[in-house]
């Protein structure tokens, strides 16, 4: 490692997120950083053993720190709380031993993760999350967390009056989501298929400790790099109603938005039924409903059949959810409890209400609401509007809590911003390199499509 150079450390990176993690560690590594991997997970560490040279283990111990119930919290069973007390104590004598500069985490809000976060704050090492973005093809970037738990929601209006709105780059980035337009991704590196003996050998070790549901990944985990295939674009939906429509942005329960971020995602035929009679309320009696559904969700999941038949007629049901942007986009209103795309509306200058905590909530531009008092709701976001502080949230959002990368089809300019936004940390720190990463903010342009 070169002189001023510093340490990076992907902690628990998802195999998933293979690509992405290949092109970065290897532009870091060409500016002269170190780059290691930190694997929580025994089958995980099989996978990155196999790509990447500099790969640890964190073991678990029967020795346990003093572990915040409130991180814990974060697992979704008994097995994965006591998993996660157990690699405290490592955590922290790995991070004595290896001394890094920087723990990278990407996408992955569970309690390994919220543990590691934890012993490296406390031994004084700077932390920086990554994830799936607001807009198609961007990330969350934040020292803290990701959606609910990013140090942005700390922001309030006076701090956005340093702001100046970027308005090319907030009519770029609609575009940008109207359009379903994607970055023109790098070349994938070949993938090392991990032997089957070790795979073997893993599946068996999470049986002898009672992970009978972790033996699919151990065997056939690996093939979560391959990639998603490219989608084809969309077709815009039919939308029958005539305007003017609320927009319903429904989200699964396990959606971690929801479960980390929400009290609660109310029943979906409830809030169809709720957002209706608030929308015949706000913008007349020829008002309806344009419901998305979340991903892979069947159609008897939206509850429409328990709704009467008058209300039924008022519901629309858009089964792709990559539809959302132009369904928030044509709505005179967006209720959620804090779906993503609900900034793609507030990119197109529609009222907001959320029923839960969202990243981009900021009192006099997004209105809080509840399933009781809906109808009320609406008629406050429909009767509020502040463009200039919108335009200056927005604006800070797509500067600077978000790098324009994406993590299946990460392009050059994306990984450059990554890179700039490692390398602003380390020189807090005291480290990093003099020359800067020429990153652009903003989509591919001219938009290129899948």
């Amino acid at each position: 490692m070169l002189d001023g150079m510093g340490h990076i450390v992907f902690a628990a990176p998802p195999i998933a997120d293979f690509h992405l993690h290949e092109r970065l560690r290897r532009d870091l590594q060409r500016r002269g950083h170190r780059v290691s991997v930190l694997c929580a997970e025994r089958h995980e560490f099989t996978f990155w053993r196999e790509q990447f040279a500099d790969v640890h283990a964190l073991p678990s111990t029967r020795a346990r720190g003093d572990v915040p119930r409130d991180l814990l919290d974060r697992a979704a069973n008994a097995l994965q709380r006591r998993d996660a007390a157990a690699r405290l104590h490592t955590a922290d004598r790995w991070l004595e031993d290896h001394a890094p500069d920087l723990l990278l985490f990407h996408q992955r809000r569970s309690a390994t993760a919220a543990v590691l976060q934890f012993a490296a704050r406390s031994a004084g090492v700077r932390v920086l999350w990554t994830g799936r973005g607001l807009l198609p093809h961007t990330m969350q970037v934040d020292e803290r967390g990701l959606d609910g738990d990013a140090g942005s929601l700390r922001l309030r209006a006076n701090d956005y009056r340093v702001v100046r709105p970027d308005a090319a780059l907030l009519d770029a980035g609609l575009t940008h989501a109207l359009a379903a337009s994607a970055p023109h991704a790098l070349p994938r590196a070949e993938l090392v298929v991990p032997p089957l003996r070790r795979r073997c050998a893993d599946a068996a070790r999470g049986l002898l400790r009672g992970d009978f549901g972790g033996l699919h990944a151990a065997l056939n985990g690996w093939t979560a790099a391959l990639g998603p295939r490219d989608a084809a674009i969309p077709d815009v939906p039919r939308i029958d109603l005539q305007p003017p429509f609320v927009a319903v942005l429904l989200q699964s329960a396990h959606d971690p938005r929801v479960r980390l971020d929400a009290a609660q995602a109310p029943p979906a035929h409830e809030l169809l039924g709720r957002a209706l009679d608030a929308a015949m309320a706000t913008f007349g009696e020829r008002a309806g409903v344009v419901a998305v559904l979340p991903p892979g969700a069947p159609l008897r999941s939206a509850g429409l059949h328990r709704l009467p038949p008058l209300q039924r007629a008022r519901v629309q049901l858009v089964t792709d959810h990559h539809n959302a942007a132009v369904v928030v986009a044509a709505a005179a209103a967006t209720v959620t409890v804090n779906h993503p795309a609900a900034f793609v509306a507030l990119l197109a200058g529609t009222p907001v209400v959320l029923l839960g905590r969202a990243l981009f909530e900021l009192h006099g531009v997004t209105t809080r609401g509840g399933l009781a008092t809906l109808t009320d709701d609406v008629r406050r976001a429909a009767a509020r509007d502040r463009p200039a502080l919108r335009r200056r949230l927005l604006t800070w959002h797509l500067r600077h809590g978000h790098v324009w990368c994406s993590a299946e089809r990460p392009n050059h300019n994306g990984v450059l911003g990554l890179g700039e936004a490692i390398e602003r940390r380390l020189a807090a720190a005291g480290s990093g390199a003099d020359d800067a990463m020429h990153y652009r903010p903003g989509p591919t342009w001219p938009l290129a499509t899948t």
